[in-house]
């Protein structure tokens, strides 16, 4: 059976602390994990996605673009 987890919160929160943690301990109980970082502003990340969505679309690229601040 496959589990999975969406976590989301305002920046600050805990997302990336709260998914290190969870992907530690179930690869530590012998669970696969795949991490899916959906956050362009998020560029320093301790551990390997599966996807990344900074491999994608560059942060700074979309604010000129759209003419948007860092927050949208």
């Amino acid at each position: 059976m496959v589990f999975g987890q969406v976590v989301v919160g305002p920046p600050g929160s805990g997302k990336t602390t709260y998914c290190n943690g969870m992907s530690q301990f179930l690869t530590l109980i012998g669970r696969k994990v795949a991490i899916v970082n959906l956050d362009p502003a998020n560029d320093s990340l301790p551990y390997d996605c599966a996807v990344n969505i900074e491999d994608l679309v560059k942060l700074s690229d979309v604010m000129i673009e759209h003419s948007l601040g860092p927050n949208g």
